[in-house]
């Protein structure tokens, strides 16, 4: 019996390897996220913290100098949040494109895999029609032979 042989089956492997390269993308691009979002939450927490500072000693008197200071460093952390929220909104981003990247390759992958269903069971088929088309041969040239044995045995 001659066995399947899907003739896209490099492409089906080519969409295969594409979809688990772009998982490993989505992948890594959640961790950076994520490692973007624990960032910023340091920051935050520093910043407040920061303030929450100058507060007490603003409460408590201070001398100036080291009331520039504070608000410098809170200066510095704010514009450190700043830039830490526009890396978050890049790795958002990238998360959101590596994500349809992914959803395309699985998409095509899926495509590929459907034609070689498909091509499947048309091979199959065929093969099912193949053998009947043999059984029903070989029943005709059987009741073909016992037809002559029983003609020459009458005659």
């Amino acid at each position: 019996m001659t066995q399947f042989n899907f003739r896209f089956q490099k492409i089906l492997e080519l969409k295969e390897n594409e979809k688990g390269f772009a998982q490993v993308q989505m992948a890594d691009a959640i961790k950076k996220e994520q490692a973007g979002h624990q960032k910023s939450r340091a920051i935050t927490d520093k910043l407040v913290e920061a303030e929450q500072m100058k507060r007490k000693k603003q409460q408590g008197g201070i001398n100036i100098s080291e009331l520039r200071m504070l608000e410098i460093y809170i200066s510095q952390l704010q514009e450190q949040s700043s830039v830490t929220n526009r890396e978050l909104e890049f790795l958002q981003g990238n998360v959101t494109r590596t994500q349809n990247q992914l959803q395309q390759k699985a998409q095509e992958e899926k495509t590929w895999g459907n034609l070689k269903e498909q091509e499947l069971a048309r091979f199959q088929e065929e093969k099912k029609v193949e053998e009947q088309n043999f059984f029903d041969e070989l029943a005709s040239a059987r009741f073909y032979r016992v037809k002559q044995a029983s003609t020459a045995e009458r005659g």
